[in-house]
């Protein structure tokens, strides 16, 4: 072969091994991550944040996230998208976050921890004090999440409004509406925060309240016992069972203010109230032909 051909050869020969060298990677090297965006970019401990940018790598591998000088968990990771929660712990302040792969670590972008928000308990009613009365009497809701203040609190009474005399946090206390009349009503309490569950109060009827004390006098007579004054004895209802309506509980306060409670029955072949007992809570061994006290009044 002359010399000519033999330099032509070898510089193709050269050429030939350049370019299948740059295709096996001795070419230009791999980029280091990229930050551009945070989404959110401010949270409480515990929020996603989703970490948008390049070059991050099509999985995690070794790759961490830092939020200053912690690590946080990663969620998900592409190559230009990682997801990662914030770190527990973190105090409320600006961090830094950075992803670091084996290329490197990426530009910083800053982060604002929040603290987070305390739950809001809400308005309960837990009772009514009594859980009846006249038109014009007082009754104490006790419960929580009232408010230290009344602000624009109101206490819906049925359909109408009670007029407010005290409110606390925990007691709030109205006046049953004048105009109320014999029937039971739902009570709520309405804040800005919302509006509680229902309690139910009853508006009682004077005259059925009536036959109710002339029915305890007569069975207090018939048992020998001493009804002196009994003219100046007031009655109100403390209970009356949501298992069986007819019978109901009720409260008499002497001229002296001593107070004792009685068992009643709606006896419905008669037609009007019966007092089966005076002996009070738990009502051991009271029954109605048979019917003993429904459990919900056992220990009123």
């Amino acid at each position: 072969m002359r010399p000519g051909k033999i330099g032509i050869c070898i510089f193709l020969f050269a050429v030939l091994m350049s370019v299948v060298l740059a295709a096996v990677g001795c070419g230009k090297a791999k980029a280091k991550p990229e930050i551009a965006s945070l989404d959110p970019d401010s949270g409480s401990p515990g929020t996603e944040v989703v970490i948008r940018g390049g070059s991050f790598g099509t999985a995690q591998g070794l790759g961490v996230v830092h939020f200053g000088t912690e690590i946080a968990e990663v969620v998900a990771w592409s190559d230009t998208s990682i997801t990662v929660k914030v770190p527990e712990g973190l105090e409320v302040a600006e961090y830094g976050v950075t992803v670091e792969t084996e290329m490197g670590v990426s530009n910083e972008v800053g982060f604002t921890v929040k603290g987070k928000e305390k739950e809001k308990a809400g308005i309960k009613i837990i009772s009514l004090k009594p859980e009846s009365g006249a038109p014009g009497s007082e009754v104490e809701i006790r419960g929580s999440g009232f408010g230290s203040t009344q602000g624009k609190g109101k206490v819906l009474f049925g359909k109408g409004q009670a007029e407010v005399i005290g409110w606390s946090e925990t007691t709030i206390t109205i006046k049953v509406p004048d105009n109320a009349t014999p029937n039971t009503y739902g009570v709520t309490v309405e804040t800005d925060e919302g509006k509680s569950n229902e309690a139910v109060f009853k508006v009682e009827d004077q005259n059925e309240l009536q036959s109710q004390k002339e029915a305890v006098i007569s069975y207090l007579k018939s048992q020998g016992q001493s009804t002196a004054g009994s003219e100046q004895w007031t009655i109100r209802l403390v209970k009356r069972s949501a298992q069986d309506p007819n019978w109901e509980v009720v409260e008499i306060t002497k001229q002296d203010k001593k107070t004792f409670k009685a068992m009643m029955i709606f006896n419905n072949m008669l037609g009007g109230w019966e007092c089966l007992s005076t002996a009070g809570p738990p009502w051991t061994g009271v029954e109605f032909k048979g019917a003993e006290v429904p459990s919900d009044l056992k220990n009123v």
